[in-house]
């Protein structure tokens, strides 16, 4: 997610689906005779990933979706339920998610105020608010050591992860920590996009200094907090530098953010107790091959955990969405026709699951998941919809393990 732009022109876009459907007809005849669909899933419940996986990844081709959000939802849910799966860990900042986890361990406040504190206003919906507050009444009745986290694995704002470190060292070494307070006063979510590439690059020193204060006084956290908040606090600590370090180059940026989110995953498997964890944003981030010039997220994932890392792509062949400005938030309407969406319309509630394994071996999808598909890519901005700007042609085959298609989807419902 970056920094929203000013819509330059706003359009709907009619696009055919003849050149699917001749796929379709060439391959396994129309949609109606495509017997392919008796593998594909509709209820979301069900889906289960394989044993020897460590994390299920789930991307959305929006972030302003009303069902994509949803979908997140219920696809935790059945991870929970048929892969015992209890971490949830969003495109979000990492010291400002430890809020949400607190919230749904019983903490103070609302699943509101908690939705608002993940840092980017796309996610502040009810649809989110509906998933943190479930989690939280999940965790009131769960087994000790089975409860759920919700956890951030971004590293844009700082403020969150600042205020957890300092409310730690204040206690154990109170006149260290004002110095580092000072340090990195410059650093406040509310300036971050005016902040000068000259006050990263010195921020970046200023942060390290903070870890290695951390790392100091690990003992004395450890006695007065315990092990877990020592280990949470390092790694906010490790979240301002990494802060800094994405946002000293716009050159660089989306490589060194992936690159940075590829670690926080890698941190939670880590220090978690083994079970799948399950993370969720962008397709571009999720997919295993990066779109773009750079080693995105889940290729970075695929290279080191090889089988154990599950990408789960989505898409829809009208999608209607909220559009993040400068001024607020617009409902716009983009299409895109795909072979994967010309099958939509005719699975029960317009939408499916399909398991590339379990389509393996299946003429008309392998047809589909091996040939090029145009895939629905819109970022929390817009600043043009034409279609070039908003799809990009993959190999499902090769960038996912499963898809969730939609034949509509609508804008999510915003709480601001």
């Amino acid at each position: 997610m970056r920094k929203s732009n000013k819509v330059q022109r706003r359009m709907l876009l009619v696009v055919t689906l003849a050149a699917c459907l001749s796929l379709l007809m060439a391959g396994c005849g129309s949609s109606e005779e495509f017997t392919g669909l008796a593998l594909a899933q509709t209820d979301m419940g069900d889906i289960t990933v394989p044993e020897d996986v460590l994390v299920v990844g789930l991307g959305e081709a929006s972030h302003g979706v009303k069902e994509y959000q949803e979908m997140k939802a219920e696809v935790f849910k059945a991870l929970v339920q048929n892969n015992g799966c209890r971490t949830f860990i969003i495109e979000g900042d990492f010291g400002s998610a430890l809020k949400v986890d607190n919230y749904i361990h019983g903490g103070e406040g609302t699943a509101k105020e908690a939705a608002a504190c993940i840092g980017f206003r796309i996610y502040r919906t009810r649809e989110m608010e509906e998933l943190i507050e479930w989690m939280r009444d999940y965790n009131e009745t769960a087994v000790e050591g089975e409860d759920l986290h919700f956890y951030g694995m971004d590293m844009q704002w700082a403020d969150n992860s600042k205020e957890y470190v300092f409310r730690i060292l204040e206690q154990v070494v109170p006149e260290a920590c004002e110095g580092h307070r000072e340090a990195l006063a410059f650093l406040k979510d509310e300036d971050m996009y005016d902040i000068s590439t000259d006050a990263f690059v010195q921020g970046m020193p200023a942060a390290e200094s903070l870890l290695q204060e951390v790392d100091g006084a690990k003992d004395s956290i450890v006695e007065a907090f315990g092990s877990e908040a020592f280990e949470l606090a390092r790694e906010c600590a490790n979240s301002i530098y990494n802060c800094c370090d994405i946002r000293r180059s716009d050159l660089e940026y989306n490589e060194v953010r992936d690159g940075h989110m590829a670690e926080k995953v890698q941190w939670f498997l880590d220090h978690g107790d083994g079970s799948v964890i399950f993370i969720n944003g962008h397709n571009g981030h999720i997919g295993k091959v990066s779109v773009a010039a750079y080693d995105c997220l889940g290729s970075l994932l695929a290279e080191k955990l090889g089988g154990g890392y599950f990408a789960i792509g989505t898409d829809a062949e009208v999608t209607t969405f909220n559009n993040q400005t400068d001024d607020g938030f617009e409902e716009l309407t983009v299409t895109n026709g795909n072979s994967l969406n010309a099958l939509a319309g005719e699975c029960g509630e317009g939408r499916y699951y399909i398991d590339f394994a379990a389509a393996a071996g299946d003429d008309g999808w392998d047809r589909i998941l091996e040939e090029k598909q145009s895939l629905t890519t819109l970022n929390v901005s817009a600043v043009t919809i034409v279609k070039s700007f908003y799809t990009t042609e993959i190999v499902l085959r090769d960038t996912f393990d499963g898809m969730i298609v939609f034949d509509k989807v609508s804008p999510t419902t915003l709480d601001l």
